[in-house]
């Protein structure tokens, strides 16, 4: 564990934010997802889970750099399949931790969620990377899809 820097895993706030929200509103007024608990660990897990090991994945590729200050493109590792895995990586926790726990509301606030992450933060970090690696940024993105 000594090819990355811990400053790189990153907690994203809108999904801690949302996901805090959902378990709010779910003690105020539950709204379950399944009936049977055998159900929220069948789904539940294998999407934390695959949350868990993407964001691994993510950072251990991104290694030493910090990513709050890139000095480069990375287009290995899970960059190659798509430009912001840490925020599918987190989405895919988020969901896993709703399901986990059978709490419907974070499922229904995920839309809002991911409109919040989508014009608020990534393009606001593409607009940035755009602006610092210029072309190089450009030919990454027309090859490689933003999320999935």
């Amino acid at each position: 564990m000594h090819n990355f820097k811990w400053s790189n895993v990153p907690i994203p706030q809108g999904h801690v934010f949302i996901l805090v929200a959902g378990a709010a509103l779910h003690i105020w007024l539950p709204l379950m997802l399944f009936e049977s608990s055998w159900l929220n660990h069948i789904v539940g897990w294998p999407a934390f889970l695959l949350g868990i090991l993407l964001a691994v994945w993510a950072v251990t590729t991104v290694q030493k750099m910090d990513i709050s200050r890139p000095t480069k493109i990375i287009v290995s590792g899970p960059y190659a399949f798509g430009r912001n895995p840490m925020y599918v990586a987190w989405t895919a926790i988020y969901i896993g931790i709703a399901i986990l726990f059978n709490m419907g509301w974070p499922i229904l606030l995920l839309p809002v969620l991911m409109a919040f992450t989508h014009y608020f933060v990534v393009q606001r970090e593409e607009q940035q990377l755009e602006q610092q690696f210029g072309e190089t940024y450009r030919q990454y993105c027309r090859n490689v899809r933003r999320y999935l």
